[in-house]
């Protein structure tokens, strides 16, 4: 047998052992050798990997880097060559798994990290990884003990090349525009989106955002057992000041350590988890609160001289800022920008040029920002060419008692490598004074 691996990043990697363990030929195709880890450059080296040459594969496994568009994508379907990613790959070679799997645009990472918390809290061995970051791959199981129950964070980049990777609880937060760099349209990232559901049978649960529109138009297509979370719902998981499933008081918005209406809901979606796997109501709210915010999103970095640090380097979308923007109260100074994935982000600063005391703008959009903020009379932003100058100018705007918040709305790509270093990259800055 002849596996072709597209990419040998963090996933692929534990990919790669396992079969060299069992003896199959692999062959790497990889754009990016140079940020290659040195346990990857290293079997490349001495030829347990070999380099790609044609087309006769009977597998290729894919890293979420390679869209649909990419030529050697074509390629290999073109050849009728099978192609999946890492999470196939590893729900495929493990007996049986209990999947929560989470998707969404927005508060995936929260979602997942409240479910195993709370299961923890429980006495429940679990796994969290996947597409979370930080975090491990769902690959990385294949060399630990069995867990009762493995959560998943699924990118749609990850749910495109599923086949039977079969969830036994689906959770879908929401969708909005995002990712349309990768994806060709909305349209196919949100049948992408769908396909978490695919494989689930009327024993199987899904998880659903009651008031989102966007999950309205494939409702049609879920065929399994549907639980709402949302704020207008009065059937599974509502909220009315205290957070409830059913007919039963779980907890109280207040007593949430989370910062934000969003993560009221992101909660939400937990609490109906949790009730459906029958965890009693103490270790869910005990889950709850026990929680530790995840690093880059709403994280606070400290109060220095009176002023406020939040980084949120995490919100790379329209929806998000918006969201983490509306969860901070007081006079902020947002550091914003970056690289688009399809969304302008016009409604996020037209709210910023209402109520933002100042604006900071660092990244590849910088000018396009500068351009609609001058436009709509707004005066009090600068451009700038790096993070720690970034800082430096929102502290001249800010004054005791103000909030400097990294807020981007937009990818990190250009000026970092990913959201987490662009996020560090900003602490650091901040932790100089």
């Amino acid at each position: 047998m002849k596996v072709l691996l597209l990419g040998l990043g963090r996933a692929n990697l534990f990919v790669a052992r396992y079969l060299l363990e069992k003896g199959i030929d692999i062959y790497l195709y990889e754009e990016n050798m140079i940020d290659l880890s040195d346990t990857a450059k290293r079997l490349i080296k001495e030829g347990e990997i070999k380099k790609y040459r044609n087309m006769h594969y009977d597998l290729a496994v894919c890293s979420p880097g390679f869209p649909e568009s990419k030529l050697i994508i074509e390629r290999i379907r073109n050849h009728g060559i099978e192609l999946i990613d890492e999470t196939e790959f590893t729900y495929t070679n493990l007996k049986n798994p209990q999947i929560i799997a989470v998707t969404g645009t927005n508060g995936k990472s929260t979602t997942a990290a409240l479910i195993s918390n709370i299961l923890s809290t429980a006495g429940i061995k679990n796994f969290l990884g996947g597409n979370i970051a930080p975090g491990q791959p769902f690959s990385s199981v294949l060399y630990q003990e069995p867990y009762a129950y493995y959560i998943l964070e699924m990118s749609s980049f990850q749910l495109i090349r599923i086949k039977n990777f079969h969830p036994r609880v689906s959770i879908l937060t929401n969708i909005s525009v995002d990712h349309l760099n990768w994806h060709r349209n909305l349209n196919e990232y949100i049948a992408a989106k769908k396909r978490i559901f695919m494989n689930q049978t009327n024993e199987d649960y899904a998880v659903i955002n009651f008031e989102d529109k966007n999950i309205r138009l494939i409702m049609a297509d879920i065929n399994t057992r549907i639980i709402y979370f949302g704020k207008k719902c009065r059937s599974g998981a509502w909220l009315n000041g205290m957070l409830h499933f059913q007919t039963e008081e779980i907890i109280a918005g207040d007593e949430i350590p989370l910062l934000g209406n969003h993560n009221q809901l992101n909660t939400l979606a937990a609490i109906a988890v949790a009730k459906i796997l029958n965890i009693s109501n103490d270790n869910i709210k005990n889950g709850i609160k026990t929680l530790n915010p995840l690093p880059h999103r709403l994280e606070e970095v400290g109060v220095i001289e009176g002023i406020r640090y939040i980084n949120n380097s995490m919100s790379t979308n329209e929806a998000s800022a918006i969201a983490s923007f509306q969860a901070v109260p007081g006079n902020k100074i947002v550091i914003i920008g970056g690289r688009e994935k399809g969304d302008s982000c016009k409604n996020y600063f037209k709210i910023l040029i209402k109520e933002a005391k100042g604006i900071v703008i660092l990244g590849e959009n910088a000018n396009q920002v500068a351009q609609f903020l001058k436009k709509n009379r707004y005066k009090n932003y600068i451009i700038v060419r790096d993070m720690n100058e970034a800082i430096t100018k929102a502290r001249r705007f800010a004054q005791k008692g103000d909030v400097i918040m990294l807020n981007p709305g937009f990818a990190s790509f250009g000026d970092f490598r990913d959201f987490q270093e662009r996020g560090k990259a900003f602490k650091n800055g901040v932790l100089k004074y």
